[in-house]
């Protein structure tokens, strides 16, 4: 199923991924004012639909749409990954860029990036006129996403009053009830109908350089313990520190460190609970190395981190290290 979004324009009308430079449309607002544009990218393989969401033309957010996984969020590395492998492999992938405002980016990640409000057992969600008077009496405050034969729309709430709404393919001059009616009454039955809360804020999430200075972080800690202790004894180290610190840091798990010593693996999470979760998990490895003779957790960092100092300093992932860093 071919998914259509909400949108004001179409940057990029809908094309095959393969003749697309994806990386280029993700980096263009950096080098190009006007391309500084809020909206989305749209990647349809098959059944699977990956987004990417961008402000001001940079990318901070991405997600799924699949039939058999479901929804959820996306590391902007791995759809950035499938994209290139499907474009390698010569499939049919179809992707698009449309422009929209933040607010409708808010209200489709509500959508993707929760778990849906559970409704009660008496509503009829396929006769409108008793659901909409029955999220004004539970003064329902989230995004109903509407789905009809692959078009998605968005009514956003606050206190059971309807707020504002994002519909595909809706002629502005038809009224929004009028529209909505439309919906429910079209030939292929009522629409599938769900409500998610809110999102106070749009998520961002940590980008594929951050992710990948991090797994280089590891990847170094792993070589300097295995260089004092041996390779052994520092493969065990850093898998026990991460299972010590993946309980209460779940980031740290989303990394996964193969028997040849590569960190691998595609988080989603902030910049931030990225930033704790590998200072967390360095500092575990760290302490339990620091009982051996030889190993000076503080040097260690030192040699591993310098080349990239000043973007872990944005970060301020040396002020959450125990140990004071002279870089």
């Amino acid at each position: 199923m071919i998914h259509h979004f909400p949108h004001e324009a179409a940057l990029l009308p809908r094309t095959k991924l393969s003749y697309v430079n994806l990386p280029g449309i993700l980096s263009d607002g950096k080098r190009d004012r006007a391309a500084r544009v809020s909206g989305f990218v749209c990647i349809q393989l098959g059944e699977r639909c990956y987004l990417i969401f961008l402000r001001n033309g940079e990318p901070f957010h991405s997600a799924r749409l699949q039939a058999e996984e479901g929804r959820g969020a996306a590391a902007l590395s791995e759809v950035l990954r499938i994209a290139a492998t499907e474009c390698e492999r010569g499939e049919a992938g179809q992707i698009a860029y449309f422009g929209a405002p933040e607010a409708q980016l808010q209200a489709m990640l509500a959508t993707l990036v929760q778990e849906p409000v559970e409704w009660a057992a008496s509503v009829d969600t396929t006769r409108p006129e008793l659901l909409f008077p029955h999220l004004r009496q539970r003064h329902f405050t989230g995004v109903l996403e509407m789905t009809s034969a692959g078009r998605h729309h968005y009514l956003v709430f606050e206190d059971g009053t309807f707020r504002s709404g994002y519909f595909t393919e809706r002629d502005g001059a038809v009224p929004v009830p009028d529209f909505v009616r439309s919906v429910f009454g079209a030939a292929g039955g009522a629409p599938r109908v769900i409500p998610y809360p809110a999102l106070g804020t749009l998520p961002v999430q940590a980008g594929p350089g951050l992710v990948d200075l991090y797994r280089r972080m590891v990847g170094g800690i792993l070589r300097e313990l295995s260089a004092a202790l041996g390779r052994d004894a520092a493969m065990a180290m850093v898998r026990a520190a991460q299972t010590e610190v993946g309980g209460r840091l779940p980031a740290a798990r989303a990394f996964h460190l193969t028997d040849e010593g590569r960190v691998v693996g595609d988080p989603v999470a902030s910049p931030e609970g990225l930033t704790d979760a590998v200072a967390g998990w360095m500092t575990a490895a760290l302490i339990a190395g620091s009982r051996h003779d030889g190993v000076d957790p503080a040097a260690m960092v030192e040699r591993v981190a310098r080349d990239s100092r000043f973007v872990l300093q944005e970060q301020g992932f040396f002020e959450r290290l125990p140990w004071a860093v002279s870089l």
